[in-house]
């Protein structure tokens, strides 16, 4: 297998190879992820594959995609866009994130996306309860799975001690005293892509050399060896670009300038608000100093076309203060 640099940490990866010619889609960006893994009509069993290696206990047999944006409830909840979203023969709903840079209270998001996903299944039983039973809606909706591939630093995974050495984690409802699950419907799980150090030949199993694959494609020349007749055979031959019709590879490229010029304004909106921080005081400064630089970042990303909601994802900045920008 012929590699660049062991890959040792998130947005350094991206920066390492910018300029050298890349065979595979870079699947940490959500426009990767989506190309090689979120189209429909050709990447369900891709995905049914990834998802059954990291959710065993789902034992996922059919899958189709959902729309990815999801309207609330009135005006003022805007909209979210999930990177893929999908549902299962049982009715399971599967919203898959792929997130490259920091964000604080990401764990919440993924919360909030659950909560997202259980409206749009009350909207509906809703509507064919009243409509074919004539009776109103019990609340019984199909299990949620928000899985989120983290590729930034964080403890939502694992920290110190034997937890350091863990690359997922599913968290559900559980009884604080017995420790008893209650149901499950809603499961929260993370892949920490940036605590991932091991070389392919290191990892111990499929789930692991997936989680690898996902991470470093971007930095080979050629697919790992032994992977024929796998489905990571598949996964390789899907992100190869040389493979890739012209309009598609524009299309990725289009999508990924863009989101470099996300993360590139989110990085200086960082290195300001540390700047005016030295400056004005640590504490008061990284305050002022993150709430400019958000308004400055999305000022730059609306001229850049960008929608309005996923500057409010990037910022943290609400929806209402974006558009009045």
């Amino acid at each position: 297998m012929n590699r660049h640099e062991k890959n040792d940490g998130c947005i350094q990866d991206a920066e390492v190879v910018a300029e050298e010619p890349k065979e595979y889609a870079n699947l940490t960006y959500d426009s990767g992820f989506k190309i090689v893994l979120g189209t429909k009509g050709k990447s369900e069993g891709l995905l049914m594959a990834l998802l059954n290696r990291l959710l065993p206990e789902a034992g996922i047999v059919d899958l189709w995609y959902l729309p990815p944006e999801h309207f609330g409830d009135s005006e003022e909840d805007g909209k979210s866009v999930f990177d893929v979203y999908c549902e299962d023969r049982s009715g399971t709903r599967y919203l898959i994130e792929m997130q490259m840079w920091t964000q604080h209270y990401f764990h919440k998001r993924a919360v909030y996306y659950a909560a997202r996903s259980v409206m749009d299944q009350a909207r509906e039983e809703r509507k064919y309860q009243k409509k074919t039973l004539q009776r109103r809606w019990d609340y019984n909706f199909a299990p949620v799975y928000v899985i989120c591939f983290l590729n930034f630093p964080t403890e939502i995974v694992g920290s110190t001690g034997a937890d350091a050495e863990r690359h997922t984690a599913h968290y559900v409802f559980r009884s604080i005293e017995s420790g008893r699950q209650l149901g499950d419907n809603v499961n929260l799980v993370f892949i920490d892509l940036y605590r991932f150090r091991k070389d392919y030949d290191e990892c111990i199993d499929m789930k692991e050399k997936w989680i690898f694959s996902l991470k470093n494609m971007h930095l080979l020349k050629e697919q790992p060896a032994g992977i024929e007749g796998t489905e990571l055979e598949e996964l390789y031959q899907e992100a190869y670009m040389a493979r890739w019709a012209p309009d598609k590879i524009d299309k990725y490229r289009k999508l990924m300038t863009r989101e470099d010029e996300i993360l590139n304004s989110m990085r200086e909106q960082r290195e300001d608000a540390y700047r005016d921080g030295l400056e004005q005081g640590l504490e008061q400064g990284l305050e002022q100093g993150l709430e400019q630089g958000c308004r400055e970042t999305a000022i730059r990303l609306k001229g850049l076309g960008v929608s309005g909601e996923i500057i409010a994802q990037a910022t943290g900045l609400s929806l209402e203060s974006v558009l009045e920008l």
